[in-house]
């Protein structure tokens, strides 16, 4: 058992698993819900990098996953991955590890801090003495405010093993405002339905562009950059803090936009190849592009990204004050049209740090209330 999840037991954050065969480790913990539909007290859940041991001198089959959450101990809701897909999600992450993407994308899988000394991952759900299952990830949701996911390894003749991870709704003690001004559209966040919740490190981000008249994010073709409302926007400081790392070199391409006629599916074919090419050699660096990294209290971090290339007005060491310009919205790293990634992260490095829900305050309530809960895609935004 490595050194990180020896101390994540001893300060609470997971629970030791009953005596059994297994042996269940996930990470990060705690985890943090999302605000499917508050009003309607409907949540969700999402554990990532399950990773499944066998601790037991004989072999054994892993024939499904679980996931419960539960409130207070009265069980909410279940859902359940089948032996099918725990074998190929099994055979898929050993091909990775294979082929060194697992070590290339540790600031997605963190082996290296749920991997224990001699340990293998099995290419299989059957498990020998020390070889591991990797499981990307359980999701669930529930019609009430969990407190507790319970991750449950099945067998062919009962349950295996399981652990118990806190659940939370995580409200920040820092006030954040809207990064921007004016009327701006949230195309991605922390929904299940967008990229963003599956990373650990932008679990929460959000996507947000500047609308027009019309309620589009561009005139013309949108074929330049110059064509899009979101160009050149002032930045703000979303919170007091310290300025610990910017970044302001890093040009943009503007063949990276859609081209008029172009379909949905050619579009991502050409500019998925670059980006994951960004991302595995250089990691959530390399695909923030030009950003602003400002550190709070508790730890907290906010990341402003795809920034304008020279239009950082800050340096690592400045002091800023919430509503305090530090940039320009622009199109750098990966981008497909020039918006903000706006993101609260756990500590400085955007490789290894995880993503914290935020909630802005001073927003304008319009067809719906913006007070005291995650921002949704399809938002609209506008300070009060």
């Amino acid at each position: 058992m490595n050194s990180h999840w020896l101390a994540a037991l001893a300060a609470g954050m997971l629970a030791a698993a009953p005596a059994s065969a297994l042996e269940i480790r996930v990470d990060p913990a705690p985890l943090y819900v999302f605000d499917t539909a508050p009003d309607r007290n409907i949540f969700d859940v999402l554990a990532q990098n399950i990773l499944v041991v066998n601790t037991d001198d004989e072999a054994v089959e892993v024939r499904g996953l679980r996931l419960e959450l539960y409130a207070e101990g009265e069980l909410l809701s279940v859902t359940r991955t089948p032996a099918a897909k725990v074998a190929a999600r099994a055979a898929r992450m050993a091909g990775m590890k294979e082929a060194g993407l697992l070590d290339m994308m540790d600031f997605q899988f963190h082996l290296s801090r749920l991997l224990g000394t001699g340990e293998q991952l099995s290419a299989d759900a059957t498990l020998e003495k020390g070889e591991v299952l990797l499981n990307a990830w359980l999701y669930a949701a529930s019609s009430g405010l969990p407190d507790i996911a319970r991750i449950i390894a099945e067998g062919p003749d009962g349950d295996l093993g399981s652990v118990d991870v806190p659940v939370l709704r995580r409200a920040s003690e820092v006030s954040y405002r809207s990064p921007v001004e004016g009327r701006w559209y949230v195309f991605a966040s922390g929904d299940a339905g967008h990229h963003h919740r599956w990373v650990v490190s932008s679990e929460y981000a959000l996507d947000i562009a500047r609308l027009g008249p019309d309620a589009k994010t561009h005139t013309g073709d949108g074929t330049r950059f110059t064509d899009y409302f979101t160009f050149g926007q002032p930045v703000m400081a979303a919170a007091d803090g310290v300025v610990v790392a910017v970044r302001d070199e890093v040009a943009e391409d503007e063949s990276t936009l859609r081209q008029p006629g172009e379909g949905f599916e050619a579009y991502e074919e050409r500019v998925s190849a670059t980006q994951q090419d960004i991302m595995l050699q250089s990691g959530f660096e390399g695909a923030a592009g030009n950003y602003v990294l400002i550190r709070h209290a508790n730890g907290e971090h906010s990341l402003y990204a795809h920034l304008h290339k020279d239009s950082v007005k800050v340096k690592a060491g400045d002091t800023v004050k919430a509503g305090d310009q530090i940039a320009e919205a622009g199109s750098s790293g990966n981008s497909t049209e020039p918006h903000l990634h706006f993101q609260v992260i756990d500590g400085p490095d955007l490789n290894s740090a995880r993503g914290l829900p935020v909630q802005f305050s001073g927003l304008r309530d319009d067809w719906v209330s913006m007070q005291q809960r995650q921002l949704r895609a399809g938002d609209i935004i506008e300070a009060q």
